[in-house]
């Protein structure tokens, strides 16, 4: 396809913020087009049992599948590729400086008349886009030293390496204890040590204390040498935002999650109702990576929706 074409919508992304919303879009009769840069459904991928979403219960890659699929067929695109730069566009130039709502040729929320709004890079090439919503997610935090033994962020991915073995798996809340029961049954003993108290909510915290070959280590530091007494170690202390190619753009907080609605307008005009926009019109923001997000998979969906709804106002 030729990448130089205007679209509607560009969503960077495909896990579940990303395919609600190319969904959603879709069905209201947006142009949609979709860049996931590894597999399709992110981190859902690696769930290898889900419990919590709403009328589904299995392998999270066929929730991933089935919501791709609903979401192509509804017309939305997807394919491929990996976003290295977002840049706002004026005059139908591109700028490395944000351009914000005001000017001669914007309306009073920021689009450029006739014009696409953005130039996004994928892959080496330009593709231009009237709105952009970014649904990257967050990519696990690594240790802050080396250890001895392998090193793994997904127990799905890599845990058949570990069977029969005895493993840790470091953090203490929900994602830790899905990585520690998960193993559990491949290893042969699973150690699970966290820094603080365990964080996992209470139907976690029961399975882990009913899992005979599960330890459980509260309130210590992990050390490399410690951790070096396992044949495998896996980590899971949390995310950080997929957001450093978006660095050079003014949305960003500290931590590097993109701010939306009242986040950025608080002390200004905001153009009304759209909860999802970051600082920059246009571009908006949905799912883990955005400021405020619970971390689920189910709000990711809904967070996507809306923020699918939003984008389809502002187009109009």
């Amino acid at each position: 396809m030729d990448r130089n074409f205007t679209k509607n919508l560009v969503i960077i992304g495909g896990g579940p913020a990303a395919l609600a919303a190319a969904l959603y879009a879709a069905r209201a009769g947006i142009g949609v087009q979709v860049y996931e840069r590894a597999n399709v459904g992110g981190l859902l991928g690696e769930i290898s049992q889900l419990d919590n979403y709403p009328g589904f219960t299995g392998v999270g890659s066929d929730l991933a599948t089935a919501m791709r699929r609903q979401a192509e067929t509804a017309g939305a695109r997807i394919e491929y590729g990996e976003c290295t730069a977002v840049r706002p566009l004026t005059d139908g130039r591109a700028t490395e400086e944000a351009v914000v709502a005001g000017g001669t040729d914007a309306d009073t929320n920021g689009r450029m008349a006739g014009q696409a709004r953005f130039e996004l890079v994928i892959d080496g090439a330009a593709v231009r886009a009237g709105a952009v919503l970014v649904a990257t997610g967050a990519e696990p935090k690594h240790l802050p030293f080396t250890v001895t033994p392998p090193v793994s962020y997904c127990a799905l991915c890599d845990g058949a390496l570990a069977k029969g073995q005895n493993v840790v798996v470091v953090g203490g809340a929900n994602s830790a204890a899905h990585e520690a029961l998960y193993l559990a049954n491949l290893a042969h003993s699973v150690t699970l040590i966290t820094h603080s108290a365990l964080k996992a909510d209470a139907a976690y915290s029961a399975r882990l204390a009913n899992t005979s070959n599960i330890k459980i280590i509260e309130n210590r530091e992990p050390n490399p040498e410690y951790l070096n007494q396992f044949a495998y170690v896996f980590v899971a202390i949390g995310r950080t935002p997929a957001t450093d190619f978006l660095r050079n753009l003014p949305i960003l907080n500290p931590n590097g999650y993109i701010l939306t609605g009242k986040t950025v307008f608080a002390d200004r005009a905001s153009p009304s109702g759209f909860a999802h926009m970051s600082a920059l019109p246009g571009l908006f923001a949905a799912g883990d990576v955005r400021e405020g997000s619970v971390r689920q998979i189910v709000s990711a969906a809904g967070d996507g929706a809306a923020a699918a709804i939003e984008i389809s106002e502002w187009l109009r």
